[in-house]
């Protein structure tokens, strides 16, 4: 699920819908109210984050248009890693000499063995693969701009999307109902910041921004502030949720 209307034509693959909770699971809540409750934070969450776009600056946003001539070396990678290739062949020759470090397989996935999930916000420690994914694929996008032969939009849409994909996947492994509905809500809530992100700099090559982190720079404030709302929003449906679900267990135990 996007949270933002991609570049018209160039929509990046639908990633899988996010599971609803499901009351066999762990006997928690009825269906009716927790799908109420999750589509309630949902909406919560996408209306903060998109006030955000209109005071977001979008300085050293790239210009949105199909390159005259795309990398082969750079396109090539990014086609293959994002449909999930990990032959490390693949990787541009003079990738590691042109970015600085060599890409490595961990748990199956082409990584950037330095990239992390840069939030002001705690993300679901699952979620440390699919950065470093995405952090490789930025980087791809960046190298392919450093030869003079930048990726159009629909490169940086394809790994966005990869990134929404592993994050909601990852989730699954997760016992529990409301933890893995907790789980998939923080997924969606960095997709759309991510999205955002990408719409500011046009779908063009990623620019080098504390947008996420703490900074001196006070520019990307709204931003900041709006994912710590969603996530508050998020954290309070939640803790009413399982104060609910406690309440049908003891009501039932009655």
């Amino acid at each position: 699920m996007r949270a933002f209307p991609s570049v018209p034509g160039t929509t990046p693959p639908a990633a899988p819908a996010a599971h609803p909770v499901s009351p066999a699971a762990d006997h928690a809540i009825a269906p009716h109210t927790a799908a109420r409750r999750l589509g309630l934070l949902a909406a919560a969450a996408t209306l903060v984050l998109s006030t955000a776009v209109v005071f977001s600056p979008a300085a050293g946003a790239a210009e949105i248009g199909t390159p005259l001539q795309e990398n082969a070396a750079a396109r090539t990678a990014v086609l293959e890693f994002t449909a999930g290739q990990v032959d490390t062949t693949l990787v541009p020759a003079d990738f590691a000499l042109v970015e600085g470090y060599q890409p490595t397989l961990l748990n199956g996935v082409l990584v950037n063995p330095n990239g992390d999930c840069s939030s002001p916000i705690t993300l679901p420690a699952e979620f440390d693969l699919a950065c470093k994914a995405h952090d490789l694929g930025y980087d791809l996008l960046r190298y392919a701009a450093e030869q003079g032969q930048p990726l159009g939009p629909w490169a940086r849409q394809s790994i966005d999307a990869a990134l929404e994909q592993r994050m909601h996947e990852s989730c699954e492994a997760r016992p529990g109902a409301v933890s893995r509905a907790g789980c998939q809500m923080m997924a969606s809530i960095a997709t759309a910041a991510v999205d955002l992100n990408s719409i500011r700099q046009s779908y063009g090559v990623p620019v080098h921004e504390a947008t996420f982190a703490k900074s001196d720079d006070d520019t990307n404030q709204p931003l900041r502030l709006a994912l710590l709302a969603a996530a508050a929003t998020l954290t309070l449906g939640l803790l009413r949720a399982v104060v609910a679900r406690r309440r049908t267990n003891q009501e039932g135990d009655r």
